[in-house]
């Protein structure tokens, strides 16, 4: 049998500016067939969706030769087309047109008659729980709806290769268990290879081989228990005990190498009311016992360490690792009074006939981390939107930081900072002048504006690109750069939509040691997030379906079941699962 994947030698560079970006320079993949199902994975600017494109035939290498499943890629090329399905990060879909006139397009352009077999389109069109929105236009669809499209226009003309660039990016839970399982039901169903890209490294562990790319480069390949195995005896859990969870965790991870340079803590992270712990070399139970009773004495005797077995994701956090940005720590003398900054009162949004948000009610502490958790189109943008000033509620009230927001927005907007899912800022002005922008949007000028602009620049990493045009920065500093604007003036309160959407695990570490530092610093954060792990850094999340919050609490209380603490996601799916049985029920019987 051919190597599904064979790349000898390549090349291949960008224009960027006046200069070109190479991203490949004499690079070689092989992928056995024996290994059905792949996983791509890496940092932002690794190389993976450039490597997709080039074995999609949507890029032709400068140099060397790519084949996939023995073929030439070549976009163009029919005979590839309909051997081929891809789907990009970006979609590619039609907005304007309707669901079926995608899918119609897209069997069309591999070579299928689609009036002969608008039978099996209807059938595809079910398969991922789209056939009755076959009229709806692609736009109006919601995040998880829209990738289900991306991935049926994928399938359509039953390919041997599947090529999916992170099909489930900014997708929840419940969606990316349903896009899995159509997909994995096609691979097997149709001996089909699939080449795939994820930020989630679950996704990586259960496929049969993964590939780890860095600056152009395979730094580790093979099947995840394989990959595990080089990280045996460094990896460790911290348990609580009766100590306060979320404030446990933030002090280990103000203890972490992120913040201490003699640390054996490499890396911290909230597993399921534990916290998974990656050592330095040598680090023993005893050792990490002996550091913890020097770094929290108070503490030390709740804590006990014990060995665990090391997980595909603290491979890859080991691999890219990078302590040359030190967080701050928060001043530990920085007091400051518990009181309520949001308060939401009876909010709800409709849209004509249709309810997004039903009376929802809930309070946000100051220095709180609170969560906004929830399936696509299940209101909390709508209800994220309403209480950071951006919508205006139905019914109800939203006050934040003592300013009512259905007569004091502007004089709230001082107050705040807000980061959105999708990059926002300026393209057509540099880093620099994006900061010094906002700086003087928000009142601040002169030698202030200018000190606060170099302080940002150096604590998000944005130095060496300072100067350089923000539409031409990697996403990762994209990302970066919107933090950064939204702090220059200091908010009191931080609103943060999905800011982590697309990040790999190690982006999402550094963007979590800041988050929760500006909170033991006294400021409020507001997130929401697919990443449900994250949801263990919160002190409080609510998770909503159909406009309605179904819990509220700290992780341990959603997150209980029967006296076993189970993961945010199995908590999460199972909620929603039983809350849409009940709804359906009540349809029944009215």
């Amino acid at each position: 049998m051919t190597d599904p994947v064979q790349v000898n030698g390549l090349c291949k560079a960008y224009r960027a500016g006046r200069g070109l970006k190479r991203v490949y320079e004499d690079f070689s993949l092989r992928i056995a067939d024996s290994a059905r199902l792949v996983c791509l994975m890496g940092p932002d600017g690794a190389g993976k969706s450039t490597l997709m494109k080039l074995l999609a035939g949507v890029l032709r290498p400068d140099q060397g030769q790519v084949r996939l499943c023995g073929m030439v890629p070549d976009s163009s090329d029919l005979a590839f087309t309909s051997k081929v399905g891809y789907m990009s990060q970006t979609l590619g879909l039609y907005g304007e047109l309707t669901v079926r006139e995608n899918l119609e397009i897209f069997a069309a352009l591999r070579g299928m008659d689609v009036r002969k077999n608008a039978a099996d389109l209807d059938g595809i069109l079910r398969k991922v729980g789209l056939f009755e929105f076959s009229n709806r236009q692609a736009d109006s669809l919601s995040g998880g709806m829209k990738q289900k499209l991306g991935l049926a226009c994928a399938v359509c003309a039953c390919p041997r290769c599947l090529i999916l660039d992170e099909p489930t990016v900014g997708v929840d839970p419940v969606s990316r268990q349903e896009l899995w399982a159509i997909t994995l039901d096609y691979v097997r169903r149709e001996g089909a290879f699939c080449l795939f890209s994820s930020a989630y490294l679950e996704e990586a562990a259960a496929a049969d081989q993964a590939v780890m790319l860095q600056n152009g480069r395979i730094v580790l390949q093979g099947a995840a228990a394989q990959l595990r195995t080089g990280l045996q005896g460094r990896t460790f859990a911290v348990s609580t005990g009766d100590l306060p969870y979320t404030a446990t965790v933030r002090r280990l991870m103000f203890s972490s190498r992120h913040f201490l340079d003699d640390s054996p803590l490499l890396d911290i992270c909230p597993r399921m009311g534990r916290i998974d712990v990656l050592a330095a070399p040598g680090a023993t139970v005893q050792s990490l016992g002996v550091f913890l009773k020097e770094k929290m004495p108070d503490a030390a005797f709740g804590l006990k360490v014990a060995p665990r077995e090391p997980q595909l994701e603290d491979v890859y956090v080991a691999h890219t690792l990078d302590f040359s940005q030190k967080t701050a720590l928060p001043d530990p003398g920085a007091a400051f009074e518990r009181r309520t900054v949001i308060d939401v009162r009876g909010i709800c949004k409709r849209f004509g006939s249709f309810t997004a948000v039903r009376h929802s009610d809930f309070k946000v502490q100051k220095g709180e981390i609170f969560g906004l958790l929830g399936p696509n189109g299940a209101g909390k943008t709508t209800t994220f939107r309403m209480i950071c000033a951006l919508l205006k509620p139905t019914e109800g009230q939203v006050t934040v930081g003592g300013y009512d927001l259905r007569t004091a927005k502007s004089d709230l907007r001082a107050h705040i900072g807000y980061v959105s899912q999708k990059f926002s800022l300026y393209r057509k002005l540099t880093a620099r002048q994006n900061l010094e922008y906002f700086g003087r949007s928000y009142g601040i000028s002169g030698s202030k504006l200018k000190k606060r602009v170099e302080e940002l620049l150096d604590e998000f990493s944005l130095r060496g690109s300072a100067d350089d045009l923000s539409e031409s920065l990697p996403f990762g500093l994209q990302r970066q750069l919107s933090m950064a604007c939204a702090l220059i003036h200091r908010p009191e309160v931080l609103f943060l939509d999905e800011a982590t959407s697309g990040a790999d695990p190690m982006a999402r570490r550094t963007f979590w040691n800041r988050v929760c530092a500006l909170s033991s610093g006294g400021t409020t954060v507001v997130v929401t997030t697919h990443f449900m792990d994250e949801a263990e850094y919160c002190d409080r999340f609510l998770i909503q379906d159909r406009g309605r919050i179904l819990v509220l609490g700290t992780p341990d209380e959603v997150c209980t079941q029967g006296g076993r603490r189970v993961s945010i996601e199995d908590a999460f799916v199972a909620l929603v699962h039983q809350f849409r049985q009940q709804e359906g029920r009540h349809a029944q019987d009215a």
